[in-house]
């Protein structure tokens, strides 16, 4: 069996290259208690903890435009049940991405927080 490997590839006709669509551009897997860490990610060069349940994914390469989309879950603990974030604020930028999980008691850190990305990089 062969496998076609490549980078990056244009439209037949020239014009600019791009990333494969439909491929998440940015994701992350991190630990968002105590010291916050990503145990695995694409495209995203630091994480920040802004306080109790605010982050900020900073991207390694930005995205073209503020216009795309994302997912974000969270659990506690081991096999925890993934549950959707409940996004009470959201700052969107092609460089960054900064979301509050909160719940209607307010803002909690979770063992397990995930976000995923899709849009066209810069």
């Amino acid at each position: 069996m062969s496998t076609i490997r490549c980078d990056n590839f244009g439209p037949s006709a020239g014009g600019t290259t791009y990333s494969a669509r439909g491929i998440a551009k940015a994701w992350v897997n991190f630990n968002g208690t105590g010291t916050i860490a990503a145990r695995d990610s694409e495209n995203v060069s630091s994480l920040t903890d802004n306080g109790t349940g605010n982050y900020t994914v900073n991207f390694s390469n930005a995205f073209g435009a503020g216009d795309y989309a994302f997912a974000c879950s969270c659990a506690n603990g081991v096999g925890g049940n993934s549950i959707p974030s409940s996004l009470s604020t959201a700052t969107i930028l092609t460089s960054s991405f900064q979301m509050i999980d909160a719940r209607p008691t307010g803002a909690v850190d979770r063992d397990t927080f995930t976000s995923i990305f899709h849009g066209d990089l810069a």
